[in-house]
């Protein structure tokens, strides 16, 4: 095997740093410290790529898989969450099932060794790391304080009866490889975005090796300070180096379980009614339609779900910086464990009431760090029983407030598939609508995510939810979109199935609001 690609493959035991790589040696990117791809895409099953980045073919197929799979037939189960509202449990995790949900943080390498493609396409072999028992301890610390509240718990014993997730502590992608400083450097992947938490045995891992790579490659620290963001203090360079896998298996570890509980990548934006991020990152034109509305989150890259895609973060904020939950992060977990689940049919006919969501302030700092949360949502099942069906939902509001809302029926599936859109109108004193926002698509998948709309009157609202003829493929250089048609293709049945949509408004009330946290 050439020794020019392969660091120290000299059997397993052998140090990477016996053959060493001088400065000339390193790829361009890493000796000019140019910014590495990050893959943002970790959603596992459920897919948080951008689908703009998809082929026409790949695109078309990605649809034409998910009709195979709905059998017609509208499974709702809105009644179901009903009757669980009734008698107290909510959603619930697990429908149904209030247990504590276990994590079992498991730390072992399979192997001394891991790959990591660090020039051209042939993988170099690097030590793996073996987190100590300090180490371990304050990242199951770290966990536990950004989940204080929830009725979650974490242990390094492998449970030996009953359901428990499982964080595995090392790269688990097909080819073992999450270092790859031409294609991406992928920090970890959950299983699936897992609404409502159902599935309480799922998985995820965390990926800590780019640092160890950093410090192999360059035992003198450089390539780790540059890139972790860490100061090396007195030439200790492991002590960097631990410090930086202690902030990134944590922040990740904390990440990819929020996806295992039903968290997506905008659950980073915040704080709600300052719209999407300050950064550019996602672009106004990578909703459909285009948002025309605040682009003030500047808190968002604070926040425990943001990602490349979603707020524009790059390796240094998994690092330098202890992450935390936003409020639309903690609207999702608090009612997996205490939701009411309302259904479509009891609401028919009448005015929505957005309730008070008993949950805890996960806040750090930002604008409602002090003090409580006053969040009121609605969280509703319902179905589009007919192509052209349209739900509407009537809510009172006060001017001055903002409301977000969430679809989920496609990118994350709650029964049979759908596509979905919705669309906020004002009802004014004379009865007519008027159109506040609207969302198609949100900036990664196919699902609906109205952000923030501006309540400028007092009065009544309808939040209307429908399923349209097209999903959008991006824009053209004019600015048209590129609409790709659902019957016409063969996919009309993505045009009726089952939906849960989330309304809320999020408030910061110094001494107000819920006094009690799920599991208090």
């Amino acid at each position: 095997m050439d020794k020019s690609n392969m660091i120290g493959l000299v059997g397993f035991a052998t140090l990477l740093t016996s053959i060493p790589v001088s400065a000339n040696e390193l790829p361009g990117h890493l000796a000019e410290r140019l910014p590495l791809p990050v893959i943002t895409n970790d959603c596992g099953a459920s897919d948080c790529g951008d689908r703009r980045k998809l082929e026409l073919a790949q695109f078309s197929q990605r649809l034409s898989d998910a009709s195979a799979q709905d059998n017609g037939v509208v499974q709702n189960s809105a009644s179901q969450g009903q009757q669980k509202k009734n008698n107290g449990q909510g959603l619930a995790i697990g429908q149904g099932n209030n247990d504590t949900q276990v994590v079992y943080l498991n730390f072992e390498q399979s192997s001394p060794t891991f790959p990591a493609v660090v020039s051209g396409t042939t993988p170099w072999l690097f030590l793996s790391h073996q987190y100590t028992e300090t180490e371990r301890d304050a990242i199951q610390a770290n966990l536990e304080a950004d989940y204080q509240g929830f009725d979650i718990t974490f242990t390094q014993t492998l449970p030996t009866e009953g359901e428990f997730s499982t964080l595995n502590f090392e790269c688990q992608t097909a080819n073992n490889i999450c270092v790859n400083f031409s294609s991406g450097i992928l920090f970890g992947r959950a299983q699936s975005i897992d609404i409502g938490n159902q599935v309480r045995d799922d998985s995820a891992f965390v990926d800590v090796g780019l640092w160890e790579v950093f410090a192999q490659l360059d035992p003198s620290g450089g390539l780790l300070e540059a890139y972790s963001g860490i100061e090396i203090e007195n030439g200790d360079v492991a002590a960097a180096l631990s410090k930086a896998i202690i902030n990134q298996a944590s922040n990740t570890g904390a990440h990819e379980l929020g996806h295992n509980l039903g968290l997506r990548h905008h659950d980073s934006f915040g704080s709600p009614g300052t719209g999407i991020p300050t950064t550019g990152v996602p672009s106004n034109d990578a909703f459909f339609p285009v948002f025309d509305g605040l682009q003030n989150g500047d808190e968002a890259i604070l926040h425990t779900m943001a990602s490349g895609a979603s707020v524009g973060s790059g390796l240094t904020d998994s690092t330098a910086r202890d992450r935390f939950f936003s409020e639309r992060s903690v609207i999702k977990i608090a009612a997996a464990e205490r939701g009411r689940l309302i259904s479509e049919a009891s609401v028919a006919g009448k005015k929505v009431t957005l309730r008070k969501v008993v949950a805890p302030n996960t806040l750090l700092e930002g604008d409602n760090a002090e003090g409580k949360l006053d969040i009121r949502e609605a969280l509703i099942r319902g179905a589009i029983s007919t192509p052209n069906e349209v739900d509407e939902y009537r809510f009172k509001a006060k001017a001055g407030e903002f409301i977000s809302a969430e679809f989920n029926g496609f990118d994350v599936p709650v029964g049979s598939p759908v596509i979905g859109a919705v669309e906020l109108y004002f009802i004014d004193a004379n009865g007519e609508q008027q159109l506040v926002a609207q969302n198609y698509q949100n900036f990664e998948g196919f699902d609906a995510f109205l952000i923030d709309a501006p309540l400028a009157q007092s009065g009544e609202y309808v939040l209307k939810v429908s399923s349209p003829n097209f999903v959008s493929f991006g824009y053209n250089p004019d600015g048209s979109p590129i609409l790709f048609p659902l019957e016409e293709t063969g996919n009309g049945a993505l045009r009726v199935g089952d939906y849960q949509l989330s309304m809320y408004i999020v408030d910061g009330k110094p001494g107000n609001g819920p006094s009690q946290v799920p599991g208090q």
